[in-house]
């Protein structure tokens, strides 16, 4: 949404918990470092000062009101982009973000804010030149959350919340966004990652895949 010198691309990955998101970027990291790419991984909410109070949020989500939880994920953004995002683009790098605006405007959605003012509010961060958007039926991402990564649900994983924040995510229009049918193997998810990336990166189409 900023205007900046930008040499690099920035790629980010989004959906609900438990779609394997984050798998799929380590995948795509290392992948792509083994084709002589510059990565650079990185995630929101972030290790920062505003990050951590996020994190808190996990397992007390009534510490906050909205509003403030809000203004918690954008400052957090406003000191990545400042901090890393914008040097690493200026710099060249190939920058994999595990979650950014976007899911932001989905699961702050689900607590009643407009989606489309909450992406008026995050103009000052850089568009993705690609959002992936992993998706699986919230039954099916609810049972890898706790079945396979044996983990209690934290207060943002709540079955309802997630529905809304779904039906969110599917709503947003954006031309960077592409859909990831994330519901078969980790091999075939990968495939379909790298069938996004193609026309972004110059080693796909120069055939030295």
């Amino acid at each position: 949404m900023t205007s900046l010198v930008r040499r690099g691309i920035l790629i980010v990955f989004e959906g609900t918990d438990g779609t394997g998101k984050s798998t799929q970027l380590q995948l795509l990291g290392h992948y792509l470092q083994d084709r002589g790419y510059s990565i650079l991984t990185t995630r929101e909410p972030t290790e920062g000062r505003y990050g951590q109070k996020i994190r808190s949020l996990y397992m007390d989500r009534k510490q906050y009101s909205r509003e403030e939880e809000l203004e918690l994920f954008l400052a957090d953004r406003r000191e990545h982009v400042r901090q890393v995002l914008a040097p690493a683009l200026e710099q060249g790098k190939v920058i994999l973000c595990d979650r950014y605006f976007l899911s932001t405007v989905a699961y702050q959605g689900a607590l009643g804010f407009d989606p489309e003012h909450i992406l008026k509010l995050n103009r000052f961060a850089p568009d993705p030149d690609l959002a992936l958007l992993f998706q699986v039926p919230l039954d099916t991402g609810l049972d890898r959350i706790t079945s396979g990564r044996g983990d209690l649900l934290n207060d943002f994983e709540q079955r309802d919340n997630l529905a809304r924040v779904a039906a969110i995510f599917g709503a947003i229009k954006r031309p960077y966004i592409r859909p990831i049918d994330a519901g078969g193997s980790i091999a075939e998810v990968h495939r379909l990652v790298i069938e996004c990336v193609h026309s972004l990166l110059p080693v796909f189409s120069t055939g030295r895949v």
